[in-house]
């Protein structure tokens, strides 16, 4: 990401005020406000310890995006977590990371955005199939497209709970175990276990997926707002809706 060299060999003398260029961006701040985190990664790299590269104005490169350098460097200068944009909160997460700030790692991760996301990422981590999940959906909504660049695409999934049937009286099952099941006969594929069958989880595993295909940059929406429900198995179906241009 950036060059340093082991102090034995070479070092920095830096001036009160720095020049940088991070990504082809350009920014001036002072050095007391890169090192005012002595933990941090900036502070390290411009401790005087190490030698940094050039570009061909002399100024002190690092290879990141400088479009989220700005909200790194604002933070430096003010402690306060600065005017992020709600669509650049993750980016801006992920550099504070990388310099090793965590006091802004902190105030991003109380942010409305980004607490809100954690707790989606925590409840879909308790799935082991969910990335399997989005790959499948995704490439059999792609499927069509081979044929005709249609507008939108759809893919029919199953969603099921841990308890599957219920206690049914004799013969109030219509065909034993094998029963004409609407919802495996109109799906994809099966998603299951959710942690329950009822209709309120279902609606929160569906605005889940659809927000992490947003994450990978699909545009989806569930198509359904009351999805049938197969009365004896408990089986949910609902249809994923793909928009491609």
């Amino acid at each position: 990401m950036y060059k340093m060299t082991d102090s034995s060999l070479s070092s920095d003398k830096f001036p009160d005020v720095v020049e940088l260029n991070v990504g082809g961006s350009h920014f001036t701040t002072c050095l007391a406000t890169l090192r005012k985190y002595p933990e941090s990664m900036l502070a390290t790299m411009f401790s005087g310890r190490h030698r940094l590269a050039r570009d061909k104005e002399g100024r002190y490169f690092i290879d990141r995006d400088g479009t989220y350098f700005k909200f790194v460097l604002d933070f430096l200068r003010s402690d306060d977590l600065p005017d992020i944009p709600p669509n650049s909160l993750e980016h801006a997460y992920n550099e504070a990371q990388f310099y090793g700030l965590e006091p802004l790692m902190v105030l991003l991760e109380n942010t409305p955005t980004l607490s809100a996301q954690k707790l989606r990422q925590d409840y879909l981590k308790t799935f082991d199939d969910f990335e399997i999940l989005l790959d499948t959906l995704i490439e059999e909504a792609k499927k069509p497209l081979s044929k005709c660049p249609y507008r939108t695409t759809s893919v029919k999934i199953g969603l099921s709970g841990i308890m599957l049937q219920r206690n049914f009286k004799e013969n109030e099952y219509p065909t034993g175990e094998g029963h004409n099941c609407y919802v495996t006969q109109k799906a994809f594929c099966i998603f299951h276990p959710l942690h329950t069958c009822k209709k309120a989880e279902v609606d929160v595993f569906m605005d889940c997926l659809t927000l992490e295909l947003g994450r990978r940059g699909f545009s989806a929406r569930g198509a359904e707002n009351n999805p049938p429900q197969c009365p004896w198995c408990t089986k949910w179906l609902h249809e994923v809706v793909f928009t491609w241009w």
